[in-house]
């Protein structure tokens, strides 16, 4: 059967994508849930506009990180923090990472798009991965010392 999603499903396709499935999936689960409705002409015509506008921008938003990749190539960002020895009192965050971007090379980016597997707790170097877009990803190196 073909249906229409009304939401974002995972493993399944995005909103507005016309897909097909099994009869019993869309009427024992998809439909009772409001989760997809049946494929008309008419609906199936609004879904290939909305799902072109979202291709292209899309590719709006890939451009753009590509862009911004090029401007963070070469980047280190300098921070301080009360330490002992190498050891710092509090750590740094993806918040710390976003502002000191913005204050010091006036880059925005998200806290979202900073991606940490675990906040940085001692002096020196490190690397930070930033992931502009969803196959756009750059890292920087972070340099943290102690303040005196």
């Amino acid at each position: 059967m073909k249906v229409i999603l009304n939401q974002d499903i995972p493993k399944l396709g995005k909103k507005w994508d016309v897909i097909i499935v099994k009869d019993g999936y869309a009427q024992n689960f998809l439909f009772p849930k409001k989760m997809a409705q049946v494929a008309t002409t008419k609906l199936i015509k609004q879904a290939e506009t909305v799902v072109a506008d979202r291709v292209k921008d899309a590719d709006e938003v890939v451009s753009n990180a590509k862009e911004l990749a090029t401007k963070l190539k070469g980047v280190t960002l300098n921070l301080k923090g009360k330490a002992k020895e190498d050891k710092l009192y509090g750590s740094i965050t993806e918040k710390d990472i976003m502002e000191e971007l913005e204050k010091q090379e006036k880059i925005k980016v998200t806290k979202e798009m900073v991606k940490m597997d675990e906040h940085l707790k001692t002096t020196g170097e490190h690397k930070v991965k930033l992931q502009l877009a969803e196959n756009t990803s750059i890292t920087i190196k972070v340099v943290i010392e102690a303040e005196v």
